[in-house]
């Protein structure tokens, strides 16, 4: 016999499944972006930065043999640790918005008039005259904009005895015009921005690219660059999200004149931490094939953790199989934390030394950049995927526990590894105690916190202190001999 309904076993039998939120995708800070000029291939149509997985893809998609990006991007895959993948970016073009700014100089008496972009006012009737010449201005601006023929074309805006009208459409071909005057009213046009279609500047198409895409770590500019113009992206680099680093190739023998310096001077002066330069006159974008082996070892495995010193750089010429480049100009070039390719005992060609221009190690940044990022998502993780963290010490402890898995990683990666504390004292970590993972993570009392802060459901401060492994880069050897 045939059941008239069914009725549910949850009265009896209740089974809750949760099942767990995915944890937001860590980045491998293993991609490095070349940016330069396109042309028409079609995959940049409707896209900034597209991903290419080989030179190859790049070719099939369009991209000429001898095309710049395409050499860069065949140092970039042609180390001994080659990327999964590399990004272009491409340079674009600003349409510029046409404007002028207009300043009454003398007030307007009744029946003057002021005539633009083919439409003519009179004071008195279709605006009024102020007591000031600010008044009059600003009663000028609202009739202005209040006449179709210019409010379809132009926007206009007012400050104090300043009426400035901008063009509504970038590169509409509408830079204001004159604005001609009868009677008493003097008014001054200044110097006219027209309406036209210009070439991005270099770190307008940098700043372009770091907002289209957040995965790339590693920027290069494959056109010409003068210094002012790597001082912009640099500038720019420094303080841009997510954090980046900015690579860049010069040949100008400046670098290594120790009364000099050139760029690397100027940019050691400013003490940027996220750019990175090498002088070589073998190949225009040497740098993309030291920054593509540092992208291919970034692979999270044990002992992955590397220094750049040393390295060699597949298809670039050491420098002084191209010219006469001896230790002076080295150690002048380095001491402005500069890098060169350079041969040394016939045998190794090395790249020297993978530093920034503040003095840092490369490997330092990267590494650090990674661990803050990593961090950041597993405390995010653990807040979103639980109902809640008690403003407990037990809580305290969920978050630690979600950075000491992060801490863990810098050391099985090998850039973190026992050792003693030589540094200020933090809480309880005294200087000269030994850290025997290369880490101690620590916060302050809960029971500490200001009430101000328990009632803004802050967590007291923590503190990380990571002791690094370093890498040896030089080597001395004494050798006693008895006879």
């Amino acid at each position: 016999m045939a059941l008239k309904n069914v009725l549910p076993l949850n009265p009896v039998v209740n089974i809750i499944v949760n099942l767990s939120t995915i944890s937001a995708p860590r980045k491998a800070f293993d991609t490095a972006l070349l940016i330069g000029d396109v042309g028409n291939v079609a995959d940049f149509n409707n896209a900034r930065v597209v991903t290419y997985d080989s030179v190859n893809s790049m070719l099939e998609a369009g991209f000429a043999a001898n095309d710049r990006l395409v050499k860069a991007a065949q140092l970039i895959m042609g180390q001994q640790k080659t990327p999964k993948q590399f990004m272009v970016g491409k340079t674009s073009t600003i349409k510029v918005a046409g404007q002028n700014t207009y300043t009454v100089t003398t007030n307007a008496a009744d029946e003057d008039t002021v005539t633009f972009g083919g439409v003519t006012l009179t004071a008195g009737t279709d605006f009024a005259v102020g007591e000031t010449i600010a008044a009059t201005a600003g009663n000028l601006a609202v009739a202005l904009a209040g006449k179709t023929a210019i409010s379809d074309i132009y926007s206009v805006t007012v400050d104090g005895d300043k009426i400035t009208i901008t063009e509504k459409v970038p590169a509409g071909g509408n830079t204001p015009g004159a604005m001609t005057v009868t009677g008493t009213i003097a008014i001054t046009a200044g110097t006219a921005i027209s309406s036209t279609t210009r070439a991005e500047t270099p770190v307008e198409s940098f700043t372009a690219c770091r907002q289209a895409d957040g995965e790339w770590y590693v920027g290069m500019y494959c056109g010409a660059l003068t210094d002012a113009q790597i001082l912009e992206i640099a500038a720019y680099t420094e303080s841009c999200t997510p954090d980046s680093i900015f690579g860049f190739t010069t040949a100008s023998s400046a670098v290594y004149d120790p009364q000099d310096g050139g760029i690397f001077s100027q940019l050691q002066a400013l003490n940027y931490r996220r750019t990175i330069g090498q002088y070589s006159t073998s190949h225009q974008d040497a740098i993309a094939a030291t920054v593509g082996w540092a992208m291919g070892a970034m692979t999270g495995t044990a002992g992955s953790a590397y220094t750049l010193a040393y390295k060699t750089e597949v298809g670039v010429e050491a420098e002084n199989y191209v010219q006469n480049f001896t230790t002076n100009m080295v150690n002048a070039l380095k001491s402005f934390n500069g890098n060169v390719y350079i041969n040394r005992g016939t045998y190794y060609n090395i790249f020297e030394e993978g530093k920034m221009f503040d003095g840092s190690w490369f490997d330092e940044i990267i590494y650090l950049d990674k661990f803050k990022n990593d961090a950041q998502l597993a405390i995010m993780d653990l807040l979103v995927a639980n109902n809640k963290l008690p403003q407990t010490e037990a809580g305290m402890n969920r978050i630690k526990n979600a950075i000491k898995d992060e801490c863990e990683r810098l050391n099985l990666i090998g850039f973190i590894a026992a050792g003693v504390w030589k540094s200020n004292d933090i809480l309880g970590l005294a200087y000269g105690a030994t850290l025997p993972r290369g880490y101690i993570i620590q916060s302050e009392p809960i029971n500490d916190q200001t009430q101000a802060d328990r009632d803004a459901r802050k967590a007291p401060p923590i503190y990380v202190s990571l002791k690094l492994a370093g890498a040896i880069h030089h080597v001395t050897v004494q050798v006693d001999v008895n006879r």
